[in-house]
């Protein structure tokens, strides 16, 4: 049986916030960011995200005292305030209690426009060459609490450190293999395992749909959940009884794999199977699961899902292709199945032979990435932001025109193609442009901004 990173699974813990200053420099200007910070963190977004240090790091001692108030094990990143000028010194003790854990680090180095007070900026450059010396990535902040922009990175990079958590030893469940001739969609599961410590657990096509069986009465309770769906062949009720019968089989299937993510090819063996009609509509309901499901076979798409759950578990993030584009207007079609109707922005029906579930997507922002695997086992991630139209797209399936904010939707297509990228992204909705950046600084891994 496959089994679960229960790390992942428990979503992980906090960020901590370590604060550093040096006898040197004013004891009672530290303490003063240190109370305008806990300010910070405890409101908005950033509440119950962080936990702070209980004591100011002066020298080692107090350090250590620092760090342990932290449970470094039970964090998924650190950000350490330079709250005054501070020697590496105290850098070795973090370093020496962080061990071997690949644990997101963030130095933050306080604005001072004019007089000079605590000499943070200078501390900062000090500990982050540092950092550099010895192969340790790091971020950078840098602002004064209260800053809404500073608000914004230290949001972006703790959303990111629970990516990174919930990604790294994380197990993909791939049911079946990549869709045929999706040759690009294959992975090489010891690549991966190298890069991030995700398992590929393959099972077989066959072995799955034997444990898709359900009862009468779940495939009727199933079937309500296309109760507001219009049907165009005009059999609703029988219809909603097909979708109801579907949707529990491939549930029960589901619910004995124990994994993180879940790759399912679908097509043609499931799609077109006569017990399974209503696949894609089913999956699409089926994506409101806790575990995320990427169709298609696509092991990078249901890692990339995963780290959309992790930014924002209450997410509903979908695979799309980029099929369509109106270089007049600037935008780009989003079209494929297996999207959750809570997405839908009006209607939903169903095509006669029950194949095609068509509704519009919901406008709003929108955030397009996929961390991708190259030929020779490196990572790279890709992300653009936009947000999705008002107008409705003419498109069947789940569909809606994308503007991007930057530049031009040609340009971020060609790119997107020019790079090499596979013909999926993942599209979450809100604004994770800047969450995708910190997890690529936090695993090392180059980010293509479109």
């Amino acid at each position: 049986m496959l089994t679960g990173n229960q790390a992942a699974i428990s979503g992980g813990s906090r960020v901590g916030i370590l604060f550093v200053a040096s006898s040197l420099f004013s004891e009672a200007a530290a303490e003063e960011l240190i109370g305008r910070t806990r300010d910070l963190v405890a409101e908005g977004e950033l509440a119950g995200r962080f936990k702070l240090a209980g004591r100011l790091a002066r020298d080692r001692a107090s350090c250590a005292a620092a760090l342990e108030s932290l449970d470094l094990g039970d964090l998924d990143g650190l950000v350490i305030q330079l709250s005054t000028f501070c020697t590496a010194d105290l850098l070795h003790e973090v370093l020496s209690a962080i061990g071997d854990r690949a644990l997101p680090l963030a130095v933050w180095a306080l604005e001072e426009s004019d007089a000079i007070i605590t000499n943070s900026l200078c501390g900062t450059q000090l500990w982050a060459s540092t950092l550099a010396r010895f192969g340790h990535r790091f971020t950078l902040l840098m602002g004064n609490p209260g800053d809404a922009e500073l608000a914004r990175e230290l949001a972006a990079f703790a959303a990111a450190a629970r990516a990174n958590t919930r990604v790294r030893g994380a197990r993909v469940a791939l049911i079946g293999s990549h869709a045929d001739w999706f040759t690009n969609l294959a992975v090489d599961p010891w690549a991966l395992k190298r890069a991030l410590g995700v398992t590929i657990e393959q099972t077989t096509l066959v072995r799955f749909l034997e444990g898709c069986k359900a009862t009468a009465e779940a495939e009727k309770a199933a079937a309500a959940r296309w109760a507001e769906a219009s049907f165009d062949g005009g059999e609703a009720e029988a219809g909603r009884a097909t979708l109801g019968r579907t949707y529990a089989r491939l549930e029960a299937g589901l619910d004995a794999i124990k994994a993180d993510a879940v790759a399912l090819r679908d097509w043609p063996e499931i799609l077109y199977a006569e017990d399974f009609r209503g696949t894609w509509a089913a999956l699409g309901e089926l994506s409101d699961r806790a575990i995320p499901i990427a169709p298609e076979g696509d092991v990078m798409g249901a890692v990339s899902a995963l780290v959309a759950r992790a930014f924002d578990p209450a997410s509903l993030p979908f695979l799309t292709d980029i099929s369509g584009i109106d270089r007049a207007k600037n935008r780009l079609v989003l079209w494929h199945y297996g999207v959750s109707p809570r997405l839908a922005d009006g209607p939903r029906s169903l095509d006669p032979v029950l194949k095609q579930e068509t509704f519009p997507l919901r406008p709003g922002p929108m955030t397009l990435f996929r961390l991708s695997m190259r030929a020779d086992g490196s990572l790279r991630i890709f992300v653009a932001e936009g947000a999705i139209e008002d107008q409705r797209s003419a498109a069947n399936r789940a569909a809606g025109y994308f503007r991007p904010w930057a530049g031009k939707a040609e340009a971020l297509v060609r790119q997107f193609i020019d790079e090499g990228y596979e013909h999926h992204v993942t599209a979450v909705y809100g604004h994770w442009g800047d969450a995708v950046a910190h997890l690529g600084r936090q695993l090392g891994v180059k980010v293509d901004h479109a």
